[in-house]
């Protein structure tokens, strides 16, 4: 008699044939890599970006590996751009099944410094975006009835902070408070939320955008020493297939987490 505790093969744990993907901030880096593993394990990706032509290579990639993919633009520090710019995305497809809250906004700022616009500018898009792509995405799983998944990128920084990242550290500490409360709501309408907290990333964006050549180079051999793993900073596909994890069949019973991808960082 078949049961949920049935061997079920690997394709079909990690397969997401027949669904359709969301990821913000897919030009580049983690979010690139995340829309390129979800179309490889067989969903059809909508990629946004400020911009639908930013995904232009994300695009070409995904498309020239028999993937299926739709670009959309929409600035997510203006909330009056995500429900528009939400129904492009459901009209590319018909359906949205998974939402990658990925896109971020990083700089350096000395606590003392920073001012209410760019408080106000950068968790807009680290956090209030995150609730609000959340809030669309989800009213329309909601209506749809297939369930769904959600992830969210939070941060190592959320546990532990970075200096010169205060708006930054406090968002994604946020974020992870917001994956847990999304989850409780929505877990009885069978949408799943999580969240990936990767550590420092070789991404534009990553642990040391914003520094000097030489405090770079010093922030990375410190950050290095501390890691569990013999490893130096993680690739944007490392994060991407934790993504694929949270996102798959093979999660269907982990909601309500945030799985760090940080080579032991947090351990120490």
């Amino acid at each position: 008699m078949a049961g949920r505790d049935d061997l079920k093969p690997w394709r079909e744990l990690f397969g997401l044939a027949g669904k359709v993907a969301l990821v913000t901030g897919a030009a580049r880096g983690i979010g690139r890599a995340t829309a390129r593993r979800l179309a490889d394990a067989g969903a059809a990706v909508v990629a946004w970006d400020l911009t639908a032509g930013q995904c232009d290579e994300t695009s070409a990639l995904i498309a020239d590996a028999g993937g299926k993919v739709a670009a959309v633009g929409g600035d997510l520090g203006r909330a009056e751009e995500i429900e528009p710019t939400v129904e492009r995305a459901l009209a590319a497809f018909g359906a949205i099944d998974i939402l990658v809250n990925n896109a971020a906004s990083r700089a350096f700022a000395s606590w003392d410094e920073l001012s209410s616009e760019d408080w106000d500018r950068f968790t807009g898009v680290n956090l209030k975006a995150v609730f609000f792509m959340s809030q669309a995405v989800g009213r329309r799983m909601i209506a749809a009835g297939r369930g769904g998944a959600i992830v969210n990128i939070t941060s190592t920084a959320a546990l532990r902070p970075v200096p010169g990242k205060v708006d930054y550290n406090v968002a994604k500490a946020g974020v992870m408070s917001l994956t847990r409360s999304l989850a409780v709501e929505l877990g009885s309408h069978g949408i799943r939320v999580n969240a990936v907290g990767p550590g420092a990333t070789d991404t534009q964006g990553g642990g040391t955008a914003g520094q000097g050549d030489a405090e770079a180079l010093e922030f990375r051999r410190a950050w290095v020493e501390r890691l569990a793993l013999r490893a130096d900073y993680a690739s944007p596909d490392d994060i991407a297939r934790a993504v694929l994890f949270l996102a798959s069949p093979a999660a269907a019973y982990i909601t309500a987490q945030t799985l760090f991808v940080d080579a032991g960082y947090l351990a120490r």
